[in-house]
């Protein structure tokens, strides 16, 4: 979640781009948001598709359920099922972005159209985190009670931190408290 976050303040429509190209763009720390949103995407893509690997050797959501249907959380394993299938053929096509150009760089692959061919919207990924998230809470749920600290579920604390270092350097520029070389 925080990958996407980050990456999706800072290149996602009606964000960051818009409002702070030109801090982002300061020679002095263009290079480090060029690498960050590289960074983060590639990620993003790196983790999501690690979280739904599927082999018995991966610590995917695969055997996270069957620990939980061992653990005597049927239901919720059930509602795992249930509210993450309609998510399958993103996942897949995930993993195959994964597979293809993030994590191998595929000869002959075209960018591109390896994105149009299977549809990628982030809007849909921050779905999937966003659902993801809830579930694993319910989980932390059954497992600490509710009483217990949560350590995971949704929150849009990264996009806030994003936000508030670019509102720190954008302030720190227009005050030249951050000098001109």
């Amino acid at each position: 979640m925080g990958h996407y976050q980050i990456w999706f303040a800072l290149r996602g429509e009606g964000k960051a781009w818009e409002k702070h190209l030109d801090d982002m763009n300061d020679h002095r720390v263009v290079d480090f948001f060029r690498g960050t949103i590289i960074a983060h995407y590639r990620m993003m893509f790196i983790e999501i598709a690690c979280s739904f690997d599927s082999g018995s050797t991966t610590h995917g959501m695969r055997q996270l359920k069957s620990k939980m249907r061992e653990a005597g959380l049927d239901d919720l394993a059930d509602k795992f099922d249930a509210e993450l299938e309609p998510f399958s053929t993103l996942v897949s096509h995930i993993k195959t972005v994964r597979s293809r150009i993030i994590a191998h760089r595929d000869i002959g692959v075209d960018d591109k159209d390896l994105y149009k061919k299977h549809g990628i919207k982030p809007d849909d990924i921050g779905r999937l985190l966003e659902t993801t998230s809830l579930l694993m809470r319910e989980l932390e749920e059954a497992i600490e009670g509710k009483a217990g600290s949560y350590t995971v579920g949704p929150t849009d604390r990264w996009e806030r931190a994003t936000f508030g270092t670019l509102e720190l350097l954008h302030a720190g520029r227009s005050s030249g408290q951050l000098g001109s070389e």
